[in-house]
Parts: C-alpha cells; sequence; structure tokens
C-alpha cells in the first residue's frame, strides 16, 4: 500500500500536468520544469504507484488504465487545497509584476483603469505574442492575463476564459477632421488609419466590408493605436476603433454608416490550475470593471 508520507505534492502536480498535457515537454513548460526534472517526477510516480501510468505514443504519452482511474482524485485534491488556501488572507506583493498581452488598442483602456485603481503599483510589461503562442505562454507561467478575441480552448488544461461583453466598433476623428463621413460612400472614400499589430491583417470592419465586396481607404497603417490618434489630430484622417478606446483616447466618434454593427468579442483568460495570487485577483478586478464586466471575476475563480 502506499504511504501518504512518502507523497511529494510536487508529484501530484507533476502527474496532473502529464495527465492534462499528453506530454512530458509540455507539461515540463506549464510546470516551468526541465524536462529531465519532469522525467524524474515520472520516475518516481511510477515507482511508488507500481505502475507505468504513461506510455509513450507517436503523438507523446497515453496513460494507462490506472492513470485514468487516479486522475480524477489528483485533480479533485488539488482543487481542494487550492480552495483552502484561497482563504488564506495572503499578504499582498509589493510593486507585483504583471504580465499582460492584449490587443494594442485595449492598452489605453485598461492601463487607466491599472492607474485609476487604489493598488496602482503594479509593474505593467505589456507583450504581445503570436497569437497561436499566446494561450500556450499563459499556460507555461510566461504571462499573467490574456485579453484576446474569444476562442476556444480545446487541449488547453488549466485555462479559464471569461467572455466580456460586446464592444462595437465606431468612426473615431480627431482634431483635423471637421465633419465625418455620414454615408456608406463617405466612409469608404474617407483616408483612414489602420492599427494591426500584423503586417497585412485585416480588422473586423474590413472583414464585414469583404463579404459585401467593399473595401474603405486605408491611407496608413500603425502597429500603436497612440500614434493613430497624434496623427488624427494633425491630419484629416479617421480610425475604426472599438468605442471603449476611442472614448478612452478622447476622440470624437459616430457609428459607422453600415446596415450592422461590427461587434468585437473579447475574452479575459487565466492560468488558475497552479497559481493563485493575490495580486494578480485584484488587477483582473480593474481589468473586467474597465472593460464592462464587474462580476464575471466571481464566476472565474468558481470555475478554476
Amino acid at each position: 500500500m502506499l504511504d501518504l508520507r512518502q507523497l511529494d505534492l510536487n508529484l501530484l502536480l507533476a502527474f496532473d500536468a502529464i495527465y492534462q498535457q499528453r506530454s512530458v515537454t509540455r507539461a515540463a513548460e506549464v510546470m516551468c520544469l526541465s524536462q529531465p526534472a519532469m522525467s524524474n517526477a515520472l520516475r518516481r510516480l511510477r515507482e511508488l504507484c507500481g505502475d507505468p501510468l504513461f506510455i509513450k505514443s507517436r503523438l507523446g504519452v497515453t496513460p494507462t488504465l490506472v492513470a485514468h482511474r487516479l486522475a480524477d482524485y489528483v485533480r479533485a485534491a488539488l482543487e481542494s487545497l487550492r480552495d483552502g488556501l484561497r482563504m488564506i488572507p495572503a499578504a499582498r506583493q509589493n510593486n507585483p509584476l504583471l504580465r499582460i498581452s492584449c490587443l494594442d488598442c485595449l492598452q489605453p483602456v485598461l492601463l487607466d483603469a491599472l492607474l485609476e485603481s487604489p493598488h496602482a503599483d503594479w509593474q505593467v510589461r505589456y507583450f504581445q505574442p503570436r497569437r497561436r503562442d499566446a494561450l500556450q505562454d499563459l499556460a507555461s507561467g510566461k504571462l499573467d492575463i490574456l485579453i484576446d478575441l474569444d476562442q476556444p480552448l480545446a487541449g488547453l488544461a488549466g485555462l479559464h476564459k471569461q467572455a466580456l461583453p460586446a464592444d462595437h466598433y465606431v468612426f473615431a476623428y480627431g482634431a483635423a477632421l471637421k465633419e465625418p463621413p455620414r454615408t456608406l460612400q463617405a466612409y469608404l472614400e474617407q483616408p483612414q488609419i489602420q492599427v494591426s499589430s500584423r503586417r497585412d491583417g485585416l480588422s473586423p470592419v474590413d472583414l464585414q466590408l469583404g463579404l459585401k465586396g467593399l473595401r474603405r481607404n486605408v491611407a496608413m497603417s500603425t502597429q500603436s493605436t497612440l500614434a493613430a490618434k497624434l496623427i488624427a489630430d494633425r491630419q484629416p484622417f479617421g480610425i475604426s476603433l472599438p468605442s471603449r478606446v476611442a472614448s478612452v483616447l478622447g476622440l470624437q466618434h459616430v457609428p459607422l454608416p453600415l446596415d450592422e454593427p461590427v461587434e468585437l468579442k473579447l475574452a479575459l483568460y487565466i492560468e488558475s490550475r497552479y497559481r493563485f495570487e493575490r495580486s494578480r485577483e485584484e488587477a483582473m478586478h480593474c481589468l473586467l470593471r474597465a472593460l464592462g464586466e464587474p462580476r464575471a471575476l466571481q464566476a472565474l475563480v468558481r470555475r478554476a
């Protein structure tokens, strides 16, 4: 019989990570360990359980019957421990580092919310990893919070998301443009600034126009929303932006002259299987309030 005194909590975490990731390499990344360290943890688990637990396969590892039977109990034990730790009034870290990835156009909204918070001493770091890498960076602990387009989380255990209220795009303009376009034709002809982190990426506005065989006049492109704002104050260019962003930047804005509004559907993502940090939860409260969902965090934490 297994003696619990021989069991290291880290081995349970390693088991859970390998079971969820179906790969020793990916499990090591999620746990922020080297692959040899994760392989050593698996060796110790096999000795304790008297079973291979995971067998090499073409795509990684396949759990044995014993591993399948054990998985639910391990997950329940870790969740119970995590719930108990949440009840402890942990001291708040001074000047905590907060690594956030979000669309560039949202940075003014989120920075404004964090600076207005009672806990405005975060060391905020913004990153823009490639979309295909962002969720994996979150799972491996390279990011604290990810705000991105709402997308499925298939195959990424330990990550949870909260869908945010949809925003809609507006035509924003600065002091240099005296009159915004009121008709579709005028909107298409109006020189505009495209804000995109990708070299030739299309915005949701372009995609909706493209379905109708239409195209707007993109006079220039930039990766920075703030740069676009500075240009719009000096040149008679417009910017198609989410309404929250236009408001925070102090730009005048009017609805797009389209038959249907163009929505921006976002979600907030966190890794909650292995981490619980008071400062990160405070930051999420601020961000969710700024993005219009003040009650969302409770639901997000309950599902973690």
